[in-house]
């Protein structure tokens, strides 16, 4: 069953609210503005329970510094110094983030406010838009799809596919946050589970250095353990006091993560070789100034400045062929 509703409006534009339920009252909300991921409900015992970080009015989605459940890119992540070469040509974007690019720059994926269409027979939304090079400033004008999908064994897949009039660069995300804990204010006791050895070396701004480090103690997840552990660990090694890091956690069929906590999971799966995760407390500043973090984001791409790294994956997406990435999300009650 699909729901749409009215969602309010973002810069004089109406969006669309769909609400996907499956047999199980499992909910996936989604809304056209930034192709964003609103919400995922889960029902256990007649209890409903929200497992992401989420708005209930459009208002929290615009202008949000957190990007929290949108669809970001074209390239998710860091681009160092806002350059990159594409078959031998050079190209340098307005940087939004230092000397960097971030999330595809300030007039993003994250921007747009996307035409849907409902499929009921597969339970899925199907969210449109073009990105101009005018626009963003990318090489192409890139026709981007994104079909959100409840499966009947509560998975949650997100279908990225692009198509450009010129060779471009394409490696979106879904920036959603989790907490799948009871207590959603607090992430600290939430567990996680990173299959992934190495993690990426970055500079002081955050841009990947091109280097791959074996995981050390703040930041080993190979076994289930806390957030709250984590951070401990961590500034106990170096003195941070969040994470914002990428993982390599390469192309695998099995899931590349775990969230879990209070009786209930989510496992993570992708057909791309890295994840990033940055703890975050969106809806409170004052905790967040005090590093008391509400949900973990867990961003599921190619690894971040890949156009600049060449062990790091590609990115481009030649002339008019189609490209797609799948990210999955599967809850499971413990």
């Amino acid at each position: 069953m699909i729901k749409v509703t009215n969602f309010g409006q973002a810069n004089g534009e109406d969006v669309q609210l769909y609400t996907i339920e499956n047999d199980h009252k499992t909910k996936l909300s989604v809304i056209s503005y930034a192709a964003a991921w609103q919400n995922f409900e889960v029902v256990e015992d007649g209890v409903s329970h929200s497992l992401i970080e989420h708005y209930d009015t459009v208002d929290g989605y615009i202008d949000n510094p957190y990007q929290v459940g949108k669809t970001v890119g074209r390239v998710a992540g860091r681009i160092g110094n806002a350059k990159f070469e594409i078959n031998g040509k050079q190209f340098h974007l307005p940087a939004n983030e230092g000397d960097n690019l971030l999330h595809g720059g300030n007039n993003g994926i994250q921007t747009h406010n996307f035409v849907g269409t409902v499929d009921e027979k597969n339970n899925s939304v199907t969210l449109k838009t073009t990105m101009k090079s005018a626009e963003d400033h990318f090489p192409g004008d890139l026709d981007l799809t994104i079909t959100y999908t409840l499966t009947k064994d509560d998975e949650v897949l997100i279908t990225y596919t692009g198509k450009s009039t010129e060779a471009t660069l394409f490696n979106p995300t879904c920036h959603v946050y989790f907490n799948v804990l009871n207590d959603t204010t607090d992430v600290s006791e939430q567990k996680l589970q990173i299959n992934a050895d190495e993690s990426l070396a970055v500079y002081g701004d955050k841009v990947p250095t091109g280097r791959k480090l074996p995981v050390t103690s703040g930041y080993d997840f190979r076994q289930p353990r806390t957030i709250g552990q984590g951070l401990k660990d961590l500034y106990a090694e170096n003195e941070k006091i969040e994470f914002d890091d990428c993982y390599v956690t390469g192309k695998t069929k099995s899931a590349v993560a775990e969230l879990s906590g209070d009786g209930r999971a989510v496992d993570l799966y992708s057909d791309r070789n890295g994840m990033v995760i940055f703890t975050a407390n969106p809806q409170d500043d004052d905790k967040a100034a005090k590093h008391e973090y509400s949900c973990l984001a867990t961003e599921l791409q190619t690894l971040p400045d890949a156009i600049n790294h060449k062990d790091f994956g590609d990115i481009v997406l030649p002339a008019n062929q189609e490209k797609s990435f799948t990210n999955k999300y599967k809850y499971i009650k413990k």
